[in-house]
């Protein structure tokens, strides 16, 4: 798992900057540093389209030809959606236990990402739900917690670092790992720890292959949606960043250019992989 996710944080082109403001910082990604106040309001996007989270995919056509290429028109189709669909045929109880499994995992983070932002109520309904399903729950199998009302609460980093002020910066579509911006990298980098105490090479590489065809087998609901989108990139890549936003920011609208009215399903199906 360490070594997956070491592969996304060594092609990030350059570092996050923090800003001022908790909710919307006024760092710009294509700025090449902020030194001063007239620095930070220049216009340093090129021309390029600001994306939300003051995200800019500067490397778009490299991105397109090194990621999405692969991972949509060859990984995906031939692989990945292939498995993910007979995947989705086992038995409910089965998939059920995989989410549990992976959700109790999460916890470890939601507890101390969720302290950090500044919600002690939020981060104990994760310690608990760690205790009580990590134990009655059977490593989490089962989801004990929920059924005696302790709620899943989810923090990733990624969200803790936007709503601290940092700006998602660079959109990437990294071959296999899939759709980043250099915040959610680094976010995802840090929140990997827990699988470090796994220890073996593989046993974390199976880990990450079951959790990675659990996730897509949640979003077969919504691959028409992409299929048939005008531009299937820039259809995730808007997705993606609404939703990452969205987290950060979640009392903001979030709002489209494009009229397809199954964006707001799409975000609602991601929460419930999360």
């Amino acid at each position: 798992m360490k070594t997956v996710y070491a592969i996304a944080a060594a092609v990030l082109m350059s570092s996050l900057s923090q800003g001022a403001n908790a909710s919307h910082s006024t760092y710009n990604p294509m700025a090449p540093r902020q030194i001063s106040v007239d620095a930070s309001q220049k216009d340093y996007s090129y021309g390029l389209t600001v994306l939300p989270g003051n995200s800019i995919d500067s490397l778009d056509p490299f991105f397109r030809y090194v990621g999405w290429y692969p991972n949509y028109y060859v990984l995906d189709r031939y692989i990945i959606r292939p498995v993910a669909h007979g995947y989705a045929k086992l038995p409910e109880t089965v998939k059920l236990g995989v989410g549990n499994f992976f959700n109790n995992i999460s916890d470890i983070n939601n507890t101390v990402n969720n302290m950090v932002v500044g919600d002690p109520a939020s981060s104990g309904v994760s310690l608990s739900r760690l205790m009580l399903n990590s134990t009655v729950g059977m490593l989490g199998l089962f989801d004990i917690a929920s059924r005696v009302g302790l709620d899943y609460r989810p923090m990733k980093m990624d969200t803790v670092m936007g709503k601290a002020g940092f700006d998602q910066g660079m959109y990437m579509m990294l071959p296999v790992l899939g759709p980043y911006t250099e915040r959610s990298a680094h976010g995802e980098l840090i929140d990997s720890w827990p699988y470090a105490f796994v220890g073996e090479p593989i046993v974390s590489a199976l880990l990450w292959s079951l959790k990675t065809v659990h996730n897509r087998a949640e979003l077969i609901p919504q691959e028409e949606m992409i299929d048939k989108a005008f531009d299937p990139y820039v259809q995730t890549r808007q997705v993606f960043l609404m939703y990452t936003e969205g987290k950060v920011n979640p009392d903001a609208a979030l709002q489209s250019d494009s009229e397809d009215q199954n964006v707001d399903d799409f975000l609602d199906e991601i929460d419930d992989v999360e």
